[in-house]
C-alpha cells in the first residue's frame, strides 16, 4: 500500500470526484473545494496516526429490549 497522504489534490482529482458525485462546480469553486477536501485529508491523517493497540471489537451489545 502507498501513502498518498503528502500529494496535493490536483484540479483533475477535483473534476474526477465531482464527477462520481454527479455535480458540476465552476471553476472558481474548484479551489476552495480542493482546499475544504484538504483539510479533511490532513484530519484523516491525523486519525491514522492515534494507536489503537489490542482494542477488542464491541460485540457485546444486546439489542434485545429488556421490560
Amino acid at each position: 500500500m502507498t501513502d498518498d497522504s503528502d500529494q496535493a489534490l490536483t484540479a483533475s482529482d477535483i473534476a474526477a470526484l465531482a464527477k462520481a458525485a454527479r455535480l458540476v462546480p465552476s471553476t472558481d469553486r474548484t479551489e476552495v473545494i480542493a482546499a475544504a477536501l484538504e483539510g479533511m485529508m490532513q484530519n484523516f491523517d491525523l486519525l491514522d496516526q492515534v494507536e489503537i493497540g489490542e482494542t477488542p471489537p464491541t460485540n457485546s451489545f444486546d439489542p434485545r429490549w429488556r421490560a
